[in-house]
């Protein structure tokens, strides 16, 4: 494995390019803290072997879309920008895989709704399916008793 100090820097506008993002977006994860301090050669930022790693794996996380970009963010560091101690990456981690685990189930929970739906012998299942207004019916006795 090459070493990360002695490895090819490239342009922060090469990077935005190679990753398909805006200069922007790599500066404003940059601010975030989510990326190695980038090195500078005059004005223009340059990032090695170890921040484009960095940026591949903010890339699968978030853009991803298993992650928050701040859920992202304390996976990566202990501290934030603002210097405010966050939670450990494990357990970021371990949350992250129950939201994932909540939205599988409630994505299961619609399938057989709808899939009881086109089984239902009424006319019109969506507007006279008795099972579906109940549980509607409960959704509505939630939300007001809130």
């Amino acid at each position: 494995m090459p070493d990360d100090d002695d490895d090819e820097l490239r342009s922060i506008s090469e990077v935005a390019r190679c990753f398909g993002l805006p200069v922007s977006t790599l500066r404003y994860y940059d601010e975030l803290g989510l990326l190695p301090p980038a090195g500078r050669r005059g004005n223009v930022r340059h990032y090695g072997r170890r921040e484009l790693r960095r940026l591949a794996l903010i890339r699968h996380l978030h853009h991803g879309g298993m992650m928050s970009l701040a859920d992202t963010a304390a996976a990566l560091g202990e501290r934030g920008s603002d210097g405010v101690r966050r939670p450990p990456g494990r357990a970021v981690l371990t949350g992250a895989i129950q939201l994932i685990e909540d939205r599988v189930a409630d994505l299961q929970a619609a399938q057989q709704r709808l899939a009881h739906l086109l089984t239902c012998p009424t006319d019109d299942p969506v507007r006279e399916c008795t099972l579906l207004r109940e549980e509607l019916d409960q959704y509505v006795a939630q939300a007001l008793d809130r």
